[in-house]
C-alpha cells in the first residue's frame, strides 16, 4: 500500500526538522505557493502566497479560498498524527472571518484538538502578513485507509 504524499512531506518536515519546504503534491497548494513553515506532532504552520486570481472584485481573497487555506492547515496537521497507509477526509467546517485577506502572503497555523483512531479533530488560524487574525475554522477530520 502507498503512502499518501502529503503525510510523507509532513513527517519528512519534521524528521528533518525541516522549514519552508514547498509542496508540491497538490494542484491546488502549488497555485496557493503553499509551503510548510514549521511542523511539529500536531502542530503546523503554513505559509501561502495567494494571487489576484484567488481574490474577488473588491481585492481581497474570496470566502472559500481563505476556508480551503485553513482546511489545509488543518489536515496537514493531521496528517503529523495519522498512521501510514491513511488518508484523511474534512467531515464538516466551521469558519469564522474576522477582516478581509488581502492577497499576498498569508499564514495558517493548525493544531488537533483530539486524535482517535477514526476522527481528528483540529483547529486553525490564518494571518495575514502583519500576524493580524484573519479568520479561524474548527473541523472533525475522518482518517480513512488507503486504497491501493
Amino acid at each position: 500500500m502507498t503512502d499518501h504524499p502529503e503525510r510523507l512531506l509532513v513527517r519528512r518536515a519534521i524528521d528533518g526538522a525541516l522549514c519552508d519546504l514547498a509542496v508540491d503534491s497538490n494542484p491546488l497548494a502549488i497555485s496557493l505557493g503553499m509551503r510548510i513553515v514549521s511542523a511539529s506532532d500536531g502542530r503546523v504552520r503554513l505559509g501561502f502566497t495567494v494571487g489576484a486570481a484567488f481574490t474577488q472584485g473588491n481585492g481581497v481573497v474570496q470566502g472559500g479560498i481563505v476556508a480551503a487555506l485553513l482546511d489545509f492547515a488543518m489536515i496537514f496537521a493531521a496528517f503529523s498524527q495519522t498512521p501510514p497507509g491513511t488518508t484523511l477526509a474534512t467531515v464538516s467546517q466551521t469558519s469564522n472571518y474576522f477582516r478581509p485577506a488581502p492577497a499576498g502572503e498569508l499564514f495558517a497555523e493548525a493544531e488537533l484538538e483530539k486524535v482517535g483512531r477514526s476522527m481528528v479533530n483540529a483547529r486553525a488560524s490564518l494571518f495575514g502578513p502583519d500576524d493580524s487574525l484573519l479568520a479561524s475554522a474548527t473541523a472533525p477530520l475522518a482518517v480513512i485507509a488507503r486504497r491501493t
